[in-house]
Formats: structure tokens, C-alpha cells, sequence
């Protein structure tokens, strides 16, 4: 049979009114659309799994798991059934959810291909917001181009340079030079 059982669908909502405060945080990051435009879902059936976070299009399963996953057989085979099936899987642990929030958003946008639209791609704009008649103001085209931002203070930069590129990670790279 296909489709839903009203069996799994109340399994799954429960779930959704279940979790736990580590993917209530994550889904806050996910949800509407927010990380590049994809759609991601919870607490969604893949087979006989059900995985916290997917986004369907990419084929990338989010897991936010507590120390009871560490080294879990089931979920080793679990992993392997969905990469059999062409997924690629996440797992973040709780904590870091809680307390690396922005670099675990960071990871994922990293595992997505580049975003399926642009911010504001097909939207016409509102009434009395569009560009000033002298082509100043929002929503217009600037002259020159805009200075490039700083480098992001969690991440590896770019492109390597002589000290930083050689270093560890970003923070072994700051600094004066030591022998």
C-alpha cells in the first residue's frame, strides 16, 4: 500500500510535538525556507527510517542525536540503507546544536548544492519601493562594486595565504609568529 497510514502519521506527530530542544533549535534554522531557499522537513519517513531533517531536492538527512547514538549498530546499517538509496547524512550532536548552532548551520549549507534561487528571485517589488527616478536609492544598481567583507572568524579562509594557510585551523593562524 501506498501513501501515509494514520498509524504513522500520529507517530510522526508525535515526534514533531516531542522534540527535543536540540532540533527545536535546528528547525528554527531549517524551516520556511530560511538555509538558501531549501525545503526541509522533520520527523520525515524514508523508507522503514525516520529521519529528524531532510531536504528531499538534495537528498541530505539532518540527525540530532544524544549520546545514545554513539556507536549504535542500528544506526550504522540505517546510514548505509540511505546512502544505498543516494542520501548523504548529517549527524550533529545535541550539544552542538546547542552551543555551535551557527557552525552547524555553517556544515550544512557547506553539504547543499548551490541554492535553487536567488533571495528575492520571482518577487515583484512592493508598491512605491522601487528605484528613485534619478536611479538612486533602494533597489538600485550601485556604481562600484562593494568592499569585500572580512573573512569569516570561524572559518578557513578561501584561499590560503602564507600564515593562515598553512596553520591548523583559523585560530592557530592568528597572532604574532612564534620559531
Amino acid at each position: 500500500m501506498r501513501g501515509p497510514t494514520p498509524a504513522r502519521t500520529r507517530f510522526r506527530r508525535s515526534l514533531r510535538r516531542g522534540e527535543t530542544d536540540a532540533e527545536h533549535r535546528l528547525w528554527s534554522r531549517l524551516r520556511d525556507r530560511r538555509l538558501a531557499g531549501f525545503k526541509f522537513v522533520r520527523q520525515e519517513q524514508i523508507g522503514p527510517y525516520i529521519a529528524d531533517f531532510v531536504c528531499r531536492e538534495a537528498r541530505l538527512v539532518i540527525e540530532a542525536d544524544g549520546s545514545q547514538h554513539a556507536e549504535n549498530d542500528h544506526d550504522a546499517r540505517r546510514d548505509a540503507w540511505l546512502h544505498q538509496r543516494g542520501y548523504r547524512v548529517l549527524r550533529f550532536w545535541n550539544t552542538d546544536v546547542m552551543t555551535q548552532t551557527d557552525a552547524v548551520v555553517a556544515t550544512i549549507l557547506a553539504a547543499l548544492p548551490p541554492s535553487p534561487r536567488v533571495r528575492g528571485e520571482d518577487v515583484e517589488p512592493l508598491a512605491g519601493f522601487d528605484v528613485s527616478p534619478k536611479g538612486e536609492g533602494e533597489g538600485a544598481i550601485p556604481d562600484e562594486t562593494p568592499p569585500e567583507s572580512p573573512p569569516h572568524p570561524r572559518l578557513p579562509p578561501r584561499i590560503a595565504d602564507g600564515k593562515v594557510g598553512k596553520a591548523l585551523s583559523p585560530q592557530a593562524g592568528r597572532g604574532g609568529e612564534h620559531p
